[in-house]
Protein backbone atom coordinates (compact mmCIF):
# COMPACT_ATOMS: atom_id res chain seq x y z
CA UNK A 1 0.00 0.00 0.00
CA UNK A 2 1.55 3.54 -1.15
CA UNK A 3 1.75 6.31 1.61
CA UNK A 4 -1.20 8.84 1.66
CA UNK A 5 -1.10 11.86 -1.46
CA UNK A 6 -3.82 13.44 -1.90
CA UNK A 7 -2.23 14.31 -5.49
CA UNK A 8 -3.56 10.70 -5.80
CA UNK A 9 -6.97 12.13 -5.10
CA UNK A 10 -9.74 10.30 -8.04
CA UNK A 11 -13.05 10.87 -6.55
CA UNK A 12 -15.10 9.28 -9.25
CA UNK A 13 -17.66 7.20 -8.24
CA UNK A 14 -16.65 4.53 -11.00
CA UNK A 15 -13.37 4.56 -8.81
CA UNK A 16 -14.63 4.63 -5.70
CA UNK A 17 -17.31 1.58 -6.82
CA UNK A 18 -14.31 -0.67 -8.45
CA UNK A 19 -12.32 -0.61 -5.06
CA UNK A 20 -15.60 -1.66 -3.30
CA UNK A 21 -15.86 -4.64 -5.66
CA UNK A 22 -12.12 -5.22 -4.88
CA UNK A 23 -12.74 -5.68 -1.64
CA UNK A 24 -15.42 -7.93 -1.88
CA UNK A 25 -17.80 -6.28 0.21
CA UNK A 26 -21.22 -4.46 0.23
CA UNK A 27 -21.56 -0.65 0.12
CA UNK A 28 -23.27 -0.79 3.58
CA UNK A 29 -20.16 -2.92 4.78
CA UNK A 30 -17.78 -0.52 3.56
CA UNK A 31 -19.53 2.90 5.15
CA UNK A 32 -19.43 0.65 8.39
CA UNK A 33 -15.93 0.17 8.31
CA UNK A 34 -15.48 3.23 7.40
CA UNK A 35 -17.42 4.68 10.20
CA UNK A 36 -19.60 6.93 7.64
CA UNK A 37 -23.29 6.44 7.29
CA UNK A 38 -24.18 3.73 4.55
CA UNK A 39 -26.48 6.90 2.84
CA UNK A 40 -23.59 8.77 2.81
CA UNK A 41 -21.41 6.56 0.72
CA UNK A 42 -24.43 5.79 -1.61
CA UNK A 43 -23.94 9.24 -2.86
CA UNK A 44 -20.22 8.79 -3.47
CA UNK A 45 -20.66 6.18 -5.35
CA UNK A 46 -23.87 7.33 -7.06
CA UNK A 47 -22.55 8.74 -10.20
CA UNK A 48 -25.14 11.30 -10.88
CA UNK A 49 -24.61 12.79 -7.62
CA UNK A 50 -21.99 15.76 -7.26
CA UNK A 51 -20.60 14.69 -3.74
CA UNK A 52 -17.15 14.11 -4.37
CA UNK A 53 -15.84 11.76 -1.88
CA UNK A 54 -13.23 13.12 0.48
CA UNK A 55 -9.23 11.52 -0.12
CA UNK A 56 -9.68 10.18 3.48
CA UNK A 57 -12.58 7.94 2.44
CA UNK A 58 -10.79 6.93 -1.41
CA UNK A 59 -7.45 5.78 0.93
CA UNK A 60 -9.06 3.86 3.05
CA UNK A 61 -11.40 2.11 0.13
CA UNK A 62 -7.96 1.45 -1.37
CA UNK A 63 -6.66 0.23 1.65
CA UNK A 64 -9.51 -2.53 1.85
CA UNK A 65 -9.36 -3.11 -1.72
CA UNK A 66 -5.79 -4.33 -0.75
CA UNK A 67 -7.11 -6.64 1.80
CA UNK A 68 -4.81 -4.64 4.40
Amino acid sequence: MRKPNAENHNPTARYLRELVDRAGISQVEAAHRLGIDPRTMRRYLAADDAREAPYVVQYALEALASGR
